[in-house]
């Protein structure tokens, strides 16, 4: 239970998915659950939804709204996922299991992510990584933020592991990307889910092999959270934002991010104004960040 509310009062989490680049729209999503006074009593993420999740959990408001924009719009390919000197096929060349080191991408975090403890945030927030010898998911809601964004970001191939307490981890959407049933788990009634794409896949653009691995990789993801959705059903409320624009997107086009979160906000703003009565929006309880954050109840990494 979150601490502070009573079970019969419900719950409503947020689930930020992953989805790299194309997290921008993201961005838009919230700014649309904001407007329309929608509020998370807690916040999963994985990978850039973790990033995502995290920086809007520290402070929900839209001040931090426009931040992330700020941040989003200032982010290229190359910021974080520098240019090799010799070029990018040198890199596959090396004999090693990543292409990219994550020098790059830590030094993006420690900019924007200004906690020393993932327990500092004023909405509780978890994160999910993978265990690399086990597939296991580890969900972390303590602890070093850096760590914990760089193992859940560490796409198999992409980037490398993570070690933390003697194991190795990797990106979170490997074992848990869109984790609904433990949201229902820690007492959530009504989840919103942040989705970096589409539930129909059709259509979608592959154009080169990297691209075809990871709309694969999407496609997986995607039959476990109709799985997910089927196993709540008349337990939890779940209302998932998709983006078709996002979809659009190529990956590691971080070009695109003024166009996904624009995009993200207007597909929200129309999806969320077609929802059924019964859906709760929690009107009133406005944006403002508790003197003392609530604990998610986490008691072990499973």
């Amino acid at each position: 239970m979150i601490r502070g509310r009573m079970p019969s009062e419900g719950l409503t989490a947020f689930i930020l998915s992953g989805g790299g680049n194309r997290g921008a729209v993201q961005v838009g999503m919230l700014s649309a659950l904001v407007e329309r006074d929608i509020q998370a009593d807690f916040i999963l993420g994985t990978s850039v939804g973790a990033l995502n999740g995290v920086s809007f959990a520290i402070h929900p408001s839209r001040a931090t709204l426009a931040r992330l924009t700020t941040v989003w719009l200032s982010t290229s390919r190359d910021a974080l996922f520098p240019p090799a000197r010799f070029g990018t096929t040198w890199r596959y060349a090396q004999k090693r299991p990543y292409v990219y080191p994550n020098t790059a991408i830590e030094k993006f975090i420690r900019d924007n992510v200004p906690i020393a403890d993932l327990s500092e945030t004023a909405l509780p927030m978890e994160m999910v990584a993978t265990n690399a010898a086990t597939g296991e998911p580890l969900r972390i809601s303590t602890g070093d933020p850096v760590k914990a964004l760089l193992a859940t970001s560490a796409l198999p191939g992409a980037l490398p592991q993570v070690e933390m307490d003697g194991n190795f981890y990797i990106d979170g959407g490997i074992s848990d990307d869109i984790p609904l049933l433990r949201a229902a788990a820690l007492g959530a009634t009504t989840v919103y889910v942040l989705l970096c794409g589409a539930m129909n896949r059709a259509g979608n653009s592959r154009s080169r092999p990297i691209e075809a691995i990871l709309e694969s990789f999407a496609l997986a993801k995607l039959a476990r959270l109709r799985a997910d959705i089927a196993a709540l059903e008349g337990k939890v409320k779940v209302v998932v934002l998709e983006s078709r624009a996002a979809q659009s997107v190529a990956w590691l086009d971080f070009s695109r991010s003024e166009y996904l979160i624009e995009a993200g906000f207007r597909e929200t703003a129309k999806q969320l104004a077609a929802l059924p009565a019964g859906v709760p929006t929690k009107p009133s309880r406005i944006w403002a960040v508790p003197t003392t954050a609530p604990a998610l109840p986490l008691a072990s990494p499973n």
